[in-house]
């Protein structure tokens, strides 16, 4: 989308997990725009001290399920980005749960004042997006569409319980859910590990270097979410939000590494990995083949379609 400012209608947007990575990207596009933005937090008065942004904030407790009641006044449109990093840390018993319920509670809290709004006669939502991954399909060698069926362990789990606690959101307004893919960042995520080392010529190959890599630039992950937002007639459902041309293990390192002018000569088998990962190795060792068709039918264009160029864009910001 390449529209001017002023060709977008007036939109008041409450994002969830607008501090992150994803949500502060958006943040910063849909002010670009000229849309308020409205971002909930567990700590109103210390985001507001410290933004630059002029953003307003708004307290929650998704524990609780309780929030600021004039958070939801005159929004046109919420985007659900809440919920802890899968990778950040290891999966103790009280990490799954932690990585879960911020999940889980966060679109319970959100469906809970969107029903409030709607009994007491304020709710002017149009359209809701809620995130979810592909961790929600299994891995293998089979592509993976939004038809596809469910997978099995963790990270499946987890992306199920996420679904079906968010498809609530529906019942107050048109829900499109977007499973989304390893976003490459120059400000964090994937690259952010890689980069460095990578840089020092110690790049190496994980496992059999054969598993799937679905990813997806923060540029068009960005203009994705704004195209589902903004988009008239953009249908309610699941969309896999990620690159049309995935690469394997092997060949995302080796792209990589030549982005960055360095030799990849190194590879480390996959029982390291579990030994010092434990499960949480399967993020490295395991990936999806998604697809981005359903995407491109609904009119999305890619920016970054193919990973040469998206790696050459991030080095130049990194």
């Amino acid at each position: 989308m390449q529209q001017k400012t002023n060709d977008y209608p007036p939109m008041v947007v409450l994002i969830t997990g607008g501090t992150g990575l994803i949500g502060t990207a958006l943040t910063k596009e849909l002010l670009r725009i000229g849309a308020e933005v409205r971002i909930l937090t567990r700590t109103p008065k210390d985001a507001r001290s410290s933004s630059k942004e002029s953003v307003g904030y708004f307290g929650w407790n998704p524990a609780t399920g309780t929030m600021d009641e004039q958070a939801l006044n005159g929004v046109t449109h919420v985007v659900n980005l809440a919920g802890a990093g899968i990778a950040d840390r290891a999966w103790t018993p009280n990490r799954r749960r932690e990585l879960l319920l911020s999940r889980t509670q966060s679109a319970e809290c959100l469906a809970l004042a969107l029903q409030k709004a709607a009994q007491n006669g304020t709710s002017s939502v149009e359209r809701i997006l809620t995130a979810s991954a592909i961790g929600f399909y299994n891995p293998g060698e089979a592509l993976a569409t939004e038809e596809s069926p469910a997978g099995s362990g963790f990270l499946a789990e987890v992306t199920q319980a996420w679904e079906q606690s968010s498809a609530r959101l529906a019942d107050w307004a048109p829900l499109t859910t977007l499973r989304i893919g390893l976003v490459l960042s120059a400000q964090g995520g994937l690259l952010q590990p890689l980069i460095p080392v990578t840089r020092l010529g110690l790049g190496a190959c994980m496992g059999t270097g054969r598993q799937w890599m679905s990813w997806i630039h923060e540029k068009d992950l960005t203009r994705l979410l704004l195209y589902a937002l903004l988009e008239p007639g953009w249908p309610s459902g699941t969309i896999n939000a990620v690159a049309p041309l995935p690469r394997r293990h092997l060949g995302f390192m080796q792209a990589l590494a030549k982005s960055l002018n360095r030799p990849l000569w190194m590879a480390v088998p996959a029982w390291p990995l579990r030994w010092v990962l434990g499960p949480r190795s399967s993020l490295i060792l395991e990936g999806v083949l998604a697809s981005s068709q359903k995407a491109q039918d609904l009119g999305f264009t890619y920016e970054f379609p193919d990973l040469d160029s998206a790696l050459q864009d991030l080095r130049g910001r990194s």
